[in-house]
């Protein structure tokens, strides 16, 4: 099971003026999804931790 990155909830300017939508769709649509990218690279080479859910995965580090 690959791990997906979710839609955000909201849109991305409802959080202006605190944070400016062009903010919120790089850190959403870029670093979190490197994060996503990663998590799932890294699990290639554990395929039997692939099917945990990502919270068991982080109470094991």
């Amino acid at each position: 099971m690959a791990y997906e990155l979710p839609a955000l909830p909201y849109a991305f300017n409802a959080l202006e003026p605190h944070i400016d939508a062009r903010t919120m769709e790089i850190h959403h649509g870029k670093h979190h999804q490197a994060y996503i990218n990663n998590v799932n690279k890294a699990l290639e080479k554990y395929p039997d931790l692939a099917s945990k859910p990502i919270d068991d995965l982080m109470r094991g580090l």
